[in-house]
């Protein structure tokens, strides 16, 4: 693996994209629904066409509410798109500063390479060391920023997934 950040930024983005096209087409069927419901009282005057102008308005708040979670998830995915970037972008830079001064990064961690590296110099050696320290902490921060963007993903993904739940139950009770 190139780098210890694990995502595809691109498959993301478009996924985002996707979800925010159908939150628009949603808002337009709002309005087609909401228009064609509200006509059935002009040509249909029973109490049967009042009980389904009542459903036809329920079904389109539960459209609107969908639209409205499927706008947020898909900002949500674009947003992390450029932030997971961004942190493979910051990984990739620890990968070639290591390689650069002789170092490896396996696993997540940052390791001299195996074999003979150069001459036994104290002060060399130190340098090194010390260098391996930094690349080691940025790829901490990264790794650490990486889990937390994630985390904060999923929670939110996790929320509308049992707010739209709720939406379906609320429409299947009538």
């Amino acid at each position: 693996m190139r780098t210890s950040v694990p995502g595809d930024p691109a498959s993301l983005a478009a996924a985002g994209g996707t979800a925010r096209r159908v939150s628009r087409d949603l808002v337009a069927l709002h309005g087609r629904g909401t228009t064609a419901y509200g006509s059935l009282g002009e040509v249909w005057g029973t109490s049967t066409s009042v009980r389904t102008r009542k459903q036809g308005r329920r079904a389109m708040d539960a459209v609107t509410e969908v639209g409205r979670h499927a706008d947020v998830v898909g900002e949500a995915l674009q947003a992390y798109a450029a932030e997971l970037s961004e942190l493979q972008a910051r990984a990739r830079a620890v990968l070639d500063a290591a390689a650069a001064t002789g170092l490896v990064v396996e696993e997540g961690r940052v390791r001299e390479q195996w074999g003979v590296t150069g001459e036994a110099d104290h002060r060399t050696v130190s340098e090194r060391d010390a260098r391996a320290r930094a690349l080691q902490a940025e790829l901490d921060a990264v790794a650490v920023q990486h889990r937390r963007r994630r985390d904060r993903l999923l929670a939110g993904l996790a929320r509308s997934r049992q707010e739209l739940e709720d939406v379906a139950a609320a429409l299947r009770l009538g």
